[in-house]
């Protein structure tokens, strides 16, 4: 072939490589999550330069990808091919970094956990220290966040969350159960009573929590059909605003039932309720491959045990057993007694 047909045969075949990630990665976020506002908050950047991005790839791929709706940014169909070519891109490069990071020679094995901010701030990691004494080379890192991880783009290696995924490629497993009943300080108990039963909470100040994988619509519909207004009195975004929200005597809430065990000064009121949750273990099978990431998985597994923390198991346990059942299995919140000391 001559010189000049092999150029020609190469222009042909060349392909356009020349994406700026961060235009693709950004992309990805508000297909996600639909609106600009969220996306450019979860980015930590103004809208205004999340959109550059967007405009950025839209004049790269010659295409409309969004279009501006009262639900909010809607892919087109030009957007939605993107998508798919960009998540694609997104789980390849993770896996080659997986494989760069374990080619490094003295370098340390890193795992990554998503996990429900609550179960991660109050119950998962005062439990590291065991963890990383057992397994001193492994650096672990744990994402807090309500919003489910992208476990098949290997956001995260695995996941604890309480909404099972949809996805049929992942290994889910059922960590064991979440039991929700009704909580108040000490100090509200004193001056404002408690609410005997769930009729009684709409005449108290409710605190409510906002964020993904916390049905709290569902849970108003069960115990009032008072106004959403007049039903809340506070509202927060992060479990641990919402602790320290009860703990301080700002109203009733609903809480887990080992927050008795953590925060001894709470009060179990409206007794007649109670809501299971389901905790699901959800990792991507290729993640599983790797030994650090087994060791980790076997690790939750432990610190959900039933056995050792019955109150994780299908059977419900009044919330004024936890402290004598803590105290028999040893110090399990003696380095962690967080509620107490917020208050």
């Amino acid at each position: 072939m001559s010189s000049k047909r092999a150029d020609v045969a190469h222009e042909r075949d060349h392909i356009d490589t020349a994406f700026n990630w961060d235009d693709v990665r950004l992309f990805l976020i508000l297909a996600r999550t639909g609106s600009l506002r969220r996306a450019a908050a979860e980015a930590a950047m103004s809208r205004s330069a999340l959109m550059r991005h967007i405009v950025h790839l839209e004049q790269r791929t010659n295409c409309v990808l969004f279009r501006r709706t009262k639900q909010g940014m809607v892919l087109t169909e030009e957007g939605e091919k993107v998508r798919t070519a960009g998540e694609a891109m997104l789980q390849q490069a993770r896996l080659l970094s997986h494989v760069s990071q374990r080619a490094k020679p003295g370098l340390r094995s890193t795992v990554k956990l998503g996990i429900t901010e609550g179960l991660g701030t109050f119950w998962l990691v005062p439990r590291i220290l065991d963890f990383s004494l057992a397994e001193p080379t492994v650096q672990v890192s744990i994402k807090c966040d309500m919003r489910p991880p992208d476990i098949e783009g290997l956001e995260v290696d695995f996941a604890v969350q309480l909404e099972r995924p949809a996805a049929s490629d992942l290994i889910v497993t059922r960590l064991g159960w979440l039991h929700i009943a009704f909580f108040a300080s000490e100090r509200y108990v004193r001056s404002y009573g408690a609410p005997e039963t769930r009729a009684d909470i709409a005449a108290h100040p409710f605190i409510e929590l906002v964020a993904n994988q916390i049905p709290s619509q569902a849970l108003q519909a069960d115990v009032t059909r008072e106004d959403h207004r007049a039903f809340v009195g506070l509202r927060v975004n992060t479990s641990s605003a919402q602790v320290l929200a009860v703990t301080s005597g700002a109203g009733v809430t609903a809480l887990p039932t080992y927050a008795r065990a953590l925060a001894p000064s709470l009060v179990h009121v409206a007794r007649d309720f109670h809501i299971p949750r389901d905790i699901w273990l959800v990792y991507h099978p290729r993640a599983a491959d790797l030994p650090h990431v087994r060791k980790a998985i076997e690790w939750v597994k432990r610190s959900f045990d039933p056995q050792r923390y019955p109150w994780f198991g299908e059977a419900y346990i009044e919330p004024d057993k936890m402290h004598l059942l803590a105290a028999e299995r040893g110090s399990l919140f003696s380095d962690f007694q967080a509620a107490e000391a917020f208050r």
